[in-house]
């Protein structure tokens, strides 16, 4: 079944779809264990694009342990985009991992990470693709198991008639009690609804189906449990970040993802105490890890990834016992490397300046500051513990230090607020740009991002009313009147997204039947602009009688709330002693910087003083010695690769093959790839100067998506000559898909592969689905290509009609086409194509096959570049025998 849903993947769906690489698979150091050899097979799914759930490091982290265990394997699945969806309905395709291209009924979990509430529609999306049904109550024990953890399983009741089983808090323990017992359940043929209940008594899992609603006071559906239940379902978390739970070598897509850095958390938890923050409450106790395993993660994630940045992130980086000892190591290490470190979202008073220092350094970018209240007064409200002075500081000191600009995140909307707290929000920006030029930087720019205010469960916000849209749209209005004649970028989100956003994150029960409405109304990437159907959002609460803006109302402290069954590791009364205090704009200090425990409710907590104990200095050479030395060598040598040269050379141009595997991947994703294998090498590479070096390499023109190639070629510059086979060792690091052909010195100065090369030849196969949809048997495509191709040669002008983002291109192909042959020795017969590089008219191999057969889609035939090549004195050159002539 995989091979044939491979098959299918490969020839059918990838030519069709926009960004292929979504649903390849092709990640360094994924794992392969076939599935006979174990027990139990889950499917970690995450209901967004690719490139946005493979940055999310705990899906990474519950994939490794996963696949450390011998009796499972785990592999990863994504939202497919609304393109890869119509084809995959069209085409009769499941829901299919990206690891094995298995469809998704052939696992015995599905587990969801569920990160923002703007997602549902893409969970529904994925369970109707994967086969099964919507609702929880209609599945049997035919169907794999349904769960969900992330941060919207402390709200879960939205989902709730969706999901078998909420996973509340840190998984990296509780997953192995879900997977024993569905393990059991499997050898047992326990029924489904035993093994729920099952379920239900392990430590930090709510299984919905075990729990009844009621109405409350204030007319929200409010979970009481069943007999036999848990009352309340305790939120779990680890206790310390063992070096076992991270991967010892990161998973390395070949695509780009959004956070396309190596990510190291270096701490868990935040006890400063923002009232906003939902993050900073339910991932309490602070769980730092020693600098010396950060070090050594980052030691090894370097080595087995080659990414060009690193970024140490947490909710407060800079918060870290050790995190100026970090830097300077890392600074250090990384400098030689031109590998950038970076640090996410940092608090405006505790950035140290010789932090500030080192990343500059390296790194003359942007600075991040989240100050998310422009008044003292809303500051002290949100207990956003800092000054106007702090952080005008920690702008001066970036400024001073190199930094381009500062990135300041605010929030509009907040408890109490009025427009002059609006208006200080600019007025603070200015200020801060003042003081950039005051310190000698009168280039530094200053961007201003704010987001709505939506009050979120487990905070002490949670009773807040959110304003309603109307009012965030006057209050978007008053920023933006201010911000006129400042030198000043505001940037906002929009109110609608807000109110859905509010809706869900506080809802209750009633509104599963709205998420089911608007998926099958067409909802689907709500959290994307270009996707998101307000209309259509508020079409469906209208028709079920459904006020989306009663969901935003302020709330009682006494009255139960939905998600009350939750008990996330901060207690209520903790919560409500915290929202008084916001009334009166008091503040609460960080009880990891003051030794004062404020009972905040959290059990076992390591932050009390006669708990908290100093992290081990770090070992350098410990930490250098625990990176294991590169395993070269295990690729064999193919032996139609060839090598020559001269020892003493620095310059090379490699040859190379572009197989079947990596035939969907860009060429910008195919430069990233081969720059991180180069720096997986360990070659003595060249890099460029400035602030943003390279490798110093260049390539030929790019093969078009969808292409294979025998041909492909790029010039590679040392920094002293390599001493190694280079065939060898970069075959060892190239992922599966690319290998080296040739390998000669460049002896002299040569122009670039760019401007020399002239055309390419490629030769187009006509597999059996292309020819079905054409009504051309194998036997009859000898007769009928060979007449076209003559008539096609025949033309003086050869119009081309390419669009491309919208637009339409007309240009004359003819001048590009050298010459196309009928190859009557290949079964069914293939075509030769040899095209010029005419500027702005250049044919593409599908442009033709166009013309050839128009009306059908020439994405699904089999193209291969076979040849680059110059003319020179009636011969066609490639760019290997180039080198023999010299140049003028």
């Amino acid at each position: 079944m995989s091979v044939s849903m491979t098959e299918l993947i490969q020839h059918q769906l990838l030519p069709r779809v926009s960004k292929p690489n979504r649903y390849m698979g092709q990640a360094i150091a994924a794992a392969g264990k076939p599935p006979e050899q174990v027990e139990v097979r889950m499917l970690i799914a995450f209901p967004d694009a690719y490139e946005i759930g493979l940055s999310n490091l705990g899906i990474r982290i519950l994939h490794h342990i996963l696949n450390g265990r011998p009796d499972c394997v785990a592999e990863m699945t994504f939202a497919p985009w609304p393109d890869a969806e119509a084809e995959m309905r069209r085409l009769g395709i499941p829901l299919f991992s990206i690891d094995s291209h298995s469809p998704a009924s052939d696992f015995d979990i599905i587990g969801f990470s569920l990160q923002y509430e703007l997602q549902y529609t893409n969970v529904l999306a994925m369970l109707d693709l994967a086969g099964l049904p919507l609702r929880t109550l209609d599945r049997d024990e035919r169907h794999a198991v349904v769960i969900a953890g992330g941060a919207q399983a402390f709200s879960p009741e939205p989902m709730a008639e969706f999901i078998d089983a909420f996973v509340i808090g840190d998984g990296e323990d509780v997953i192995h009690r879900v997977v024993d017992a569905v393990k059991a359940a499997k050898r047992a043929g326990t029924p489904r609804r035993t093994l729920l209940r099952q379920l239900a008594h392990l430590p930090g899992v709510y299984v919905p189906s075990g729990y009844e609603t009621h109405m409350s006071a204030e007319g929200w559906l409010v979970p009481r449990a069943l007999p036999g239940y848990p009352d309340r379902v305790f939120s779990t978390y680890v206790k310390e970040l063992k070096a076992e739970y991270y991967p010892p070598m990161p998973l390395m897509p070949v695509g780009e993802i959004t956070h396309d850095r190596l990510s190291v958390e270096v701490m868990r938890g935040c006890t400063r105490g923002c009232r906003f923050c939902q993050a900073g409450m339910i991932n309490r106790p602070v769980r730092e890890k020693p600098a010396q395993q950060v070090v050594e993660e980052v030691l090894r994630g370097l080595q087995g990834t080659g990414l060009e940045e690193v970024s140490l992130i947490s909710l407060s980086t800079t918060d870290h016992t050790q995190i100026v000892e970090q830097v300077n190591t890392l600074a250090d290490l990384l400098c030689p490397t031109r590998v950038q470190l970076s640090l996410p979202s940092t608090r405006p008073d505790n950035v140290p300046v010789e932090v500030a220092q080192r990343i500059a350094a390296q790194k003359k970018g942007s600075i991040t500051l989240a100050p998310e209240a422009g008044s003292q007064r809303m500051r002290d409200v949100i207990n956003k513990n800092h000054t106007e002075e702090e952080l005008l500081t920690s702008v001066r000191t970036s400024a001073r230090e190199g930094y381009t600009a500062a990135k300041l995140y605010f929030m509009c909307g907040l408890p109490g607020e009025n427009d002059e707290d609006l208006r200080a929000i600019l007025d603070l920006a200015h200020r801060a740009w003042q003081v950039a030029r005051e310190a000698g930087n009168r280039n530094f720019k200053i961007t201003v991002s704010v987001s709505p205010h939506v009050p979120k469960p487990h905070t002490p916000f949670a009773w807040a009313e959110q304003v309603s849209t109307a009012e965030l749209n006057r209050k978007l209005g008053v920023l933006r009147d201010a911000v006129r004649g400042k030198p000043i970028t505001l940037k906002y989100r929009d109110a609608e997204t807000s109110m859905l956003e509010g809706v869900f994150t506080r809802g209750d029960r009633r509104l599963c039947s709205m998420v089911e409405d608007a998926y099958r109304r067409g909802c689907r990437f709500d959290a994307w602009t270009e996707h998101l159907r307000y209309a259509t959002w508020l079409d469906v609460f209208q028709d079920h009688g459904i006020e989306p803006e009663r969901y935003l109302i302020e709330r009682s402290t006494e009255l139960d709330q939905p998600w009350d069954m939750v008990q996330s590791p901060v207690t209520r009364k903790f919560l409500v002693r915290e929202k008084l205090r916001a009334d009166r704009a008091g503040v609460t200090d960080d009880c990891r910087l003051e030794d004062i425990c404020f009972s905040c409710g959290v059990v076992d907590c390591n932050q009390r003083p006669w708990v908290r104990q100093p992290h081990a200095p770090l070992d350098l050479d410990k930490a250098i010695a625990s990176v294991p030395e590169p395993a070269y060598g295990r690729r064999g040598r193919r032996a139609a690769a060839t090598a020559g040269g001269v020892a003493t050379s620095t310059r090379f141009r490699i040859q190379f093959e572009k197989g079947s595997a990596m035939r969907f991947v860009s060429h910008l994703d195919l430069l990233r790839t081969m720059e991180r294998a180069l720096r997986r090498s360990g070659l003595p590479l060249a890099f460029s100067q400035g602030f943003h070096p390279h490798i110093k390499m260049s390539f030929g023109p790019p093969l078009p998506l969808g292409f294979r190639s025998r041909a492909e070629v790029f010039d590679l510059e040392f920094s002293r000559p390599p001493a190694v086979d280079l065939v060898q060792r970069l075959d060892d690091v190239l992922p599966e898909g690319l290998g080296v052909i040739a390998v000669r010195p460049i002896l002299f100065k040569v122009p670039s592969l760019m401007s020399q090369l002239e055309g390419a030849s490629y030769r187009v196969r006509f597999p059996a689905g292309f020819l079905g949809e054409a009504g051309i048997t194998p036997d009859a495509l000898p007769g009928t290509l060979a007449p076209r191709v003559r008539e096609l040669m025949a033309l003086e002008c050869v119009p081309v009609r390419r669009t491309s983002e919208d637009r339409v291109r007309e240009f004359d192909a003819r001048p590009s086409l050298a010459a196309l042959q009928v190859v009557e020795d290949e079964s069914p017969v293939a075509l030769d194509m040899h095209l010029r590089f005419t500027m702005r008219a250049q044919a593409r191999p599908d442009d033709v096959i166009g013309l050839l057969f128009p009306g059908f889609d020439p994405r699904t035939v089999d193209v291969e570049r076979t040849a680059m090549w110059v003319e020179h004195e009636g011969d066609r050159l490639d760019p290997i025998e180039l080198l023999s002539v010299r140049q003028p």
